[in-house]
């Protein structure tokens, strides 16, 4: 028999379902208005082999029903025939679950929707007679409330507590003689020994000891917050200087001496007490004579003359700084490597004395230090220090006089304000350039210093991330390393002695000179230029009086590495390039300046001068550029141009020579010294515009120079290409 045979639907749409009880709860519940698409299922009964498989009723009369709750034209309220699914089971009507009968209704008919007119379908918008003008500006932030307010007004209470004695010392009062009285006399004896007595000297130990918590509020915990403002007010570069000189001048209080002073100790035990300085206020004269000998003064005036130079140089100034650029879209923009003067260095203490060596402070590019010596005249010459600022040309800002002619400075990178100082006699010593007069921080002393040479050059090099030494070459031959110490002392200890070189060399090749004697007087050269290794931080080069490169070492004492001939004369200069750390330039008294690549024996290029040439420099902002000095003629030359004879030369003095060469930082200035004891400032102009990349150039340029030799060409291609691989 077929499923449908077996179910019976049996219809009471004539009088309404009530429970197997017959109570009134049920015909109650029956006769409530429930949802037209559930009158049908309510009007049917399914019965199974004679048991009721019908649903309850899902309507619950004790709760609203959903007609009365949703307005959602989603809800449908047509009504649908029923559909049952009845599986067989023999279970009873409490074991159905999953598989009993279920209804659906899929079908959805839009003309059947009912859609209340009455509702209010603009209810949460806003209504039109908002002004919209009245909107906070986007230009002011809205005021932001604290998040705790106090009230102006606190009403406190105040009642007593109970009284709790922590500690109670009761007095006693007992007739003398007593026994009482005999231990309240010995108590108040103690007592007056501890205090006032010897016994006030004793040991104290100072312990933690646990107490009673006490919470103390002030009266200041609640109060309203202070309202605050903004107030605009000015000060004055004066204003503040003023302010802080005073600060400075304030005399400190005198602190009381900590030491416990014993009766018994001897007047030279006791600790002296601290002498505090009254400071300038208390000292300071009223004439021009006890004023004018101040540090103060000095400063002043050397402010004043700093603003009266500026107005003065002006234009030069401006140049100098870099504030009128070249245009680099000119019609009329020609490359003739041209310099314009900018001023002189020159005063008539130094006036006549030649300038021997040239050194820019490491911290502050204004600050020019430079030595006045003795460079193989007839007439000998005092030593000169003077320290000289680029904001005023006219006179120097600090001056410094000894008795030997000095050789060599170099400032210190550790401590800016060290300078360095050699001397003809072998002397060594550390000058502080911050003070007026002569201040010696490190002196070499004849017991430790073994040199009695002139000292060629002088250089810092780094201990630690505090500490530093001194490097120094000499006629003799010896490089000595100096170390300051704590007594103001320069302790001195040698680190290499260059030796004669015999036989064929590396590098350069010259004629062999026919020697006259058999036996050379001196056997050790002199070191005339020293290096760092730009990469290497134990290498460095020295060049000789033989024209010879020396490389050596740290870690080798007494024997160079390697060592390579690079001019048939001395070598005066030996610089590296700041963008390729393997090409090294030097000069010397052949009158040629010789380009070298480290790892390579020939020379890569040569430029040749008319007489010797004293020093060379690298142009720190154009890769191919070239300074040199020879004899009283500087010269600019261009490896990307033309390598045989200078881009351009400049006829400086006609009464002296050439001395020194230094670039200043920019890279357009050039400053030039000559034996007349004047020191002149250039402006490099109408120079090639610095291309990108700067290292590429030089090596272009480089390739270019050597057309014409295949084979050094292949030696150079072949490091390149290890650099690559290994970098």
């Amino acid at each position: 028999m077929s499923t449908a045979e077996n179910v019976t639907f049996e219809s009471t749409a004539q009088q309404p379902r009530a429970s197997e009880d017959g109570d009134e709860a049920a015909a109650a519940k029956v006769g409530k208005a429930t949802f037209c698409f559930m009158d049908r299922r309510l009007n049917t009964r399914v019965i199974f082999e004679g048991v009721d498989f019908t649903p309850d009723d899902i309507v619950d009369s004790s709760f609203p029903t959903m007609m009365d709750t949703f307005s959602h034209a989603a809800f449908e309220v047509r009504v649908r025939s029923a559909v049952a699914i009845v599986k067989p089971s023999d279970k009873s009507k409490s074991d159905v679950g999953d598989g009993g009968p279920k209804v659906f209704a899929t079908t959805i008919s839009l003309d059947d929707i009912k859609i209340d007119h009455t509702l209010n379908t603009e209810e949460g918008c806003a209504p039109d007679e908002i002004d919209l003008d009245k909107a906070p500006s986007a230009f002011y932030l809205p005021k932001k409330y604290p998040v705790m307010s106090y009230p102006p007004n606190i009403m406190v209470v105040f009642k007593e507590t109970e009284t709790q004695f922590l500690f109670e010392l009761p007095s006693f009062s007992f007739d003398k003689g007593t026994p009482e009285g005999n231990a309240v006399e010995e108590a108040n004896e103690f007592y007056n020994y501890i205090t006032v007595g010897k016994g006030r000297n004793r040991k104290m130990v100072v312990e933690e000891t646990q107490t009673e918590p006490v919470v103390i509020q002030s009266r200041h915990t609640l109060a309203v917050r202070p309202q605050k403002k903004n107030a605009a007010s000015f000060a004055s570069l004066w204003d503040m200087h003023d302010t802080y000189e005073k600060l400075r001048r304030a005399r400190a209080k005198e602190e009381p001496d900590e030491m416990v002073l014993y009766q018994s100790a001897d007047a030279k035990l006791l600790r002296k007490k601290k002498v505090v300085d009254a400071g300038p206020d208390h000292m300071r004269g009223k004439t021009f004579q006890e004023i004018g000998k101040t540090h103060n003064f000095y400063d002043a005036v050397l402010l004043t003359e700093r603003v009266l130079a500026a107005k003065a140089y002006s234009d030069a100034q401006k140049k100098f700084r870099g504030l009128v650029p070249m245009d680099p879209l000119s019609l009329d923009l020609v490359y003739v490597y041209t310099i314009t003067q900018l001023w002189t260095f020159e005063c008539s203490e130094t006036d006549h004395h030649p300038v021997v060596m040239m050194a820019f402070n490491p911290s502050n590019e204004n600050i020019l230090a430079v030595a006045y010596g003795d460079i193989g005249c007839a007439k000998q010459f005092d030593g000169i220090v003077a320290v000289w600022c680029t904001k005023n040309p006219i006179k120097p800002e600090r001056f410094y006089r000894f008795v030997e002619p000095l050789t060599s400075i170099a400032f210190s990178a550790k401590n800016p304000n060290w300078l360095a100082c050699g001397f003809a006699n072998g002397d060594v010593l550390i000058l502080d350039v911050t003070s007026y007069s002569k201040k010696i921080i490190a002196q070499s002393t004849r017991d430790t210093n073994p040199c009695f040479e002139p000292i060629w050059t002088v250089t810092w090099r780094a201990i630690d991330k505090d500490n530093e030494y001194v490097l120094t070459t000499c006629q003799d031959g010896r490089v000595n390393r100096f170390t300051s110490t704590k007594t103001h002392d320069f302790i001195c200890t040698p680190m290499m002695r260059l030796s004669t070189v015999e036989g064929s060399l590396k590098g350069l090749q010259v004629t062999k000179a026919c020697l006259k004697v058999d036996v050379p007087i001196n056997r050790h050269p002199a070191g005339h230029c020293i290096m760092w290794h730009p990469s290497i931080s134990h290498i460095y080069y020295v060049g000789t009086d033989e024209g010879c490169i020396h490389q050596c070492s740290k870690n080798y004492l007494n024997q160079h590495m390697d060592v390579f001939r690079t001019h048939a004369g001395p070598v005066y200069a030996l610089h590296c390039s700041p963008f390729m750390n393997n090409l090294m330039m030097t000069c010397g008294a052949d009158g040629a300046i010789r380009l070298w690549v480290e790892g390579i024996d020939d020379v890569i290029m040569t430029l040749t001068c008319k007489g010797a040439v004293y020093e060379a420099a690298f142009c720190p902002v154009n890769a191919t550029i070239i300074l040199t000095i020879s004899t009283n003629i500087l010269s600019i030359w261009d490896l990307r141009r033309k390598t045989h004879i200078p881009c351009a030369e400049y006829t400086l003095t006609d009464e002296g020579i050439l001395t020194c060469l230094k670039f200043g930082e920019g890279g357009d200035s050039v400053f030039v010294s000559d034996s007349m004891g004047k020191v002149h400032t250039f402006h490099l102009e109408d120079t090639p515009i610095p291309p990108y990349y700067q290292r590429k150039m030089l090596d272009d340029a480089i390739k270019k120079a050597l057309c014409t030799r295949p084979n050094l060409l292949k030696q150079l291609e072949k490091m390149a290409s290890y650099q690559k691989k290994h970098h």
